[in-house]
């Protein structure tokens, strides 16, 4: 049920928590509580069957093929590879191979866990907004968050995204039930979300400075901030390994990254809402509802305090992604949420229908076969509809993760019967690296033999395929080979390429 907000007398906005006084020894029992569970159960069946939906239909993204890759071969191996890169995502990845062990490893089950992650942060969302201030508020915030495209693209997603999202709602959750009335069992459950969220993603460890600075708000003493020290320590030290190895791995895994500009900033709310029209319409709500007086300050600590932070960190390295702030999305359905209370209930459920509404064009493109944003299912469709008895398969260079994503994309969906990779001598994430070991470029045209075809498969969109391929690749291909086809795809280029006449 909702906390009762303690009015001031100068009949300014209501603060938040009550002081002790005006807080009842045991919270007022519900007067029906069928009504409090529909206000979370909803919002996790809309999320649930949001993520349901075409969720088998995209291929495989770039980090998903990672995922996969990751998730099917052997424990050797896999802690091989950790020792290198990854370490940061390793926890998400055991979590994976432990469910892929039991459900299997289609495309559909390896996200399966992510919609769990996905309705059950939906619950949750909904259940901050019902001890904020109401069912109402509740089940209108579960819903507007259900909605939002960017939380059902990762809710799709076999990443750790929709698992960040869960442990930071819950986190938030238990953090405000602390500093209304502190007790010892929710300083352990505050901890573990703590652990689950930085083993989740070392980025959304940023949610605990609006975690501090809701704890110094509302409790003006060293006593609150020291027990709250100690539970986040708590929950960071077992992680402490996990991240300090991600850290030293950091150079190659955030290597990528650009710098943070005013052009990407500003593209950052249609990326983390998924569509521009949403990103205004909940962006404009929950300005309407920001607050630092009333109940709505957690919130507001929650949705711009970590955004700040990582702008300021992306002073230092560029670490501005749009999807690492995705755990900023609950507090902004939150935001949205109390705002629309504000309204009639009829007037409050148009506008939910109405988010609802203008998301249909987002929540169909993400569930296209290039939803997400790579057409890697596609590279086996074309290579099976043109393939010949004999053909080889020649991969990119390894800068910019072109020849890993093309070689798994191509490992993943291929049949057994499929064009052999002759230049493989050691296949991926064997021997500590993700990506396979070819021959050294003075043993290529030894190594490839003389097929009569050969098929270029490479991330990115080449008209030209053989550019920056590599000095001995180009050589080989130009030289002995005359391309016959290409085929632009979402993410990708193939070509075929026909062995020139002899003489």
């Amino acid at each position: 049920m909702p906390h009762q907000l303690t009015e001031p007398a100068d009949g300014g906005p209501a603060t938040w928590p009550p002081s002790p006084e005006d807080r009842p020894d045991e919270p007022e029992p519900l007067t029906n509580p069928r009504l409090t569970v529909l206000s979370w159960l909803v919002p996790f069946l809309v999320a649930g069957g949001l993520g349901w939906w075409n969720l088998a239909r995209p291929g495989l993204s770039e980090d998903e093929l990672a995922t996969w890759g990751m998730v099917t071969i052997g424990w050797a191996e896999f802690r091989g590879v950790l020792e290198n890169v990854d370490a940061s995502v390793g926890a998400y990845y055991v979590l994976l191979r432990l469910w892929a062990a039991v459900a299997g490893d289609t495309d559909l089950l390896l996200r399966l866990p992510s919609v769990l992650f996905g309705a059950a942060a939906a619950a949750v969302v909904a259940g901050i907004g019902i001890r904020l201030a109401g069912r109402r508020a509740g089940l209108t915030a579960g819903l507007v968050f259900a909605l939002l495209p960017g939380f059902s693209r990762y809710a799709q997603d076999a990443r750790p995204y929709a698992l960040v999202m869960l442990a930071a709602a819950v986190s938030t959750y238990v953090l405000i039930g602390l500093v209304e009335r502190p007790r010892a069992r929710a300083y352990v459950g505050y901890s573990f979300s703590v652990l689950v969220l930085g083993l989740s993603h070392v980025v959304a460890l940023l949610l605990l400075v609006a975690h501090l600075l809701l704890v110094v708000r509302v409790r003006r003493s060293w006593r609150p901030f020291l027990a709250w020290a100690c539970a986040v320590l708590v929950g960071v030290s077992p992680a402490l390994p996990v991240l300090y190895l991600g850290q030293v791995q950091s150079g190659g895994q955030i290597g990528w990254i650009p710098p943070l500009t005013w052009d990407r900033l500003a593209e950052t709310p249609e990326r983390l809402f998924g569509a521009t029209i949403i990103a205004g319409a909940v962006i404009v709500l929950a300005l309407t509802a920001l607050s630092l007086r009333t109940s709505a300050h957690a919130l507001t600590l929650w949705a711009l305090a970590p955004v700040a932070a990582l702008a300021a960190v992306a002073q230092l390295t560029p670490l501005w992604v749009p999807r690492y702030l995705l755990f900023v999305l609950p507090a902004w359905a939150l935001l949205a949420g109390l705002a629309l209370c504000r309204l009639s209930v009829l007037r409050g459920l148009v506008a939910v229908l109405g988010i609802g509404l203008l998301a249909i064009p987002a929540q169909a493109d993400i569930r296209t076969v290039y939803g997400h944003d790579y057409a890697s299912r596609d590279i086996a469709e074309v290579i099976k509809a043109n393939q010949a008895a004999g053909d080889a398969v020649l991969f990119g260079p390894f800068a910019d993760g072109d020849q890993r994503t093309s070689r798994d994309a191509f490992m993943r969906y291929m049949p057994a019967q499929r064009p052999a990779d002759k230049l493989m001598v050691r296949a991926p994430r064997t021997g500590g690296t993700l990506g396979a070991q070819e021959c050294p470029d003075a043993e290529i045209p030894s190594c490839f033999g003389k097929p009569s075809r050969v098929w270029v498969v490479r991330k990115g969109g080449w008209t030209n395929i053989v550019q920056n391929i590599g000095d001995a690749k180009e050589a080989l291909l130009r030289q002995d080979f005359v391309q016959s086809e290409i085929w632009p795809l979402k993410g990708f280029t193939v070509a075929l390429y026909i062995r020139k006449p002899a003489g």
